[in-house]
């Protein structure tokens, strides 16, 4: 399976930064394309009974989300150290913000509580992406998805992801998607 290489940032830097725009008044940490593949995982994994999302940051995809829980009936939960998204917005979604520490034991119970033994997207965006994948991605139900934002950057597939997917925990999923337009996103299906 080909895994895509994304360029250095360097030579990114420059194609990167006109994408980032806002989505309701809030910044864009990430480009848009990025929601046309959300809604591509979403729309092709029905099973998914609940969304985890480590690192709220300004909360646009966390929006994202949230409209995936109204359409689904289905909970969303994100956690961040730092409350910086809008919480009208993110209230009226139903999405639920626990403000904490993603390396504490108190997070790791908080995002198990959540995922409740059901196949979940745990979508990795907060401190530390290698480690969150690491950490979580063994614990997640058969069916699940797991994802790291930053790819190329803050995560490596080759460093954070290959063994886990040669010892038969998670597979990549449509790697053809995870630089599609820039996204920078991993994604992976937990065997």
């Amino acid at each position: 399976m080909q895994i895509p290489s994304p360029r250095p940032y360097e030579e990114r830097s420059e194609l990167a930064l006109p994408w980032h725009t806002t989505l309701l008044g809030s910044y864009m940490q990430h480009n848009f394309w990025l929601y046309s593949v959300i809604d591509r995982v979403m729309l092709a994994n029905p099973q998914i009974a609940s969304i985890v999302e480590i690192g709220t940051g300004a909360g646009c995809v966390t929006t994202i989300f949230g409209l995936w829980g109204i359409h689904r009936g289905i909970p969303v939960t994100t956690l961040d150290l730092v409350n910086r998204h809008n919480p009208k917005i993110l209230g009226r979604l139903g999405v639920e913000f626990l403000q904490m520490d993603e390396t504490s034991e108190e997070a790791e119970r908080a995002i198990l509580d959540r995922v409740g033994g059901k196949p979940t997207w745990l979508y990795c965006d907060g401190g530390c992406k290698s480690r969150e994948f690491k950490k979580f991605a063994p614990l997640m139900p058969s069916g699940s998805i797991i994802s790291a934002h930053d790819l190329g950057m803050e995560f490596r597939h080759e460093v954070d992801a290959l063994k886990l997917c040669q010892q038969g925990v998670v597979e990549p999923y449509k790697p053809e998607w995870w630089m599609e337009m820039n996204i920078q996103l991993a994604i992976y299906k937990k065997l």
